[in-house]
């Protein structure tokens, strides 16, 4: 009896314990909408990957990425990066970068990667760009370089 008492005891509290670890469930951190649009020299660029990496202390920010595509405009809306995708971005502060997106391939390596089209400047691409996501999102989340 007192095995099957200490049994039941044992399963009680490994039952409590495991969502205080581990959470209640699945938690959605806040997000905002988020545009904006990117020129070179004034011009702006179409086909463009802008993707926001989310600075956070808390771990519930890692994997909560979020990018668009320029259009030929230069325009991109943001979208998480998710199995169930939300528009804009974590609010908070990112870091952001930017590379070309090209249809483009090598001739001779048709699986190859497709050639960038655009040269950037070095702070586009190498995560040195920051940008803060206001609560009530922007429409402003521009880059010029």
């Amino acid at each position: 009896m007192a095995i099957h008492r200490s049994y039941h005891i044992a399963l009680l509290l490994l039952a409590i314990s495991v969502p205080a670890l581990f959470g209640c469930g699945a938690r959605s951190a806040a997000t905002a909408p988020v545009s904006g649009t990117v020129t070179i020299q004034g011009k702006p660029q179409a086909n463009l990957v802008v993707s926001f990496l989310p600075q956070a202390d808390t771990t519930e920010a890692i994997g909560k990425a979020s990018m668009g595509v320029t259009d030929a405009d230069g325009k991109f809306t943001l979208q998480t990066i998710d199995v169930e995708p939300r528009t804009g971005a974590l609010i908070g502060k990112h870091k952001v970068v930017i590379r070309a997106r090209s249809e483009e391939r090598a001739e001779d390596d048709p699986v190859a990667a497709p050639k960038a089209t655009i040269a950037l400047p070095d702070k586009a691409i190498d995560g040195s760009l920051e940008f803060e996501v206001p609560a009530e999102g922007t429409t402003n989340a521009d880059f010029a370089f």
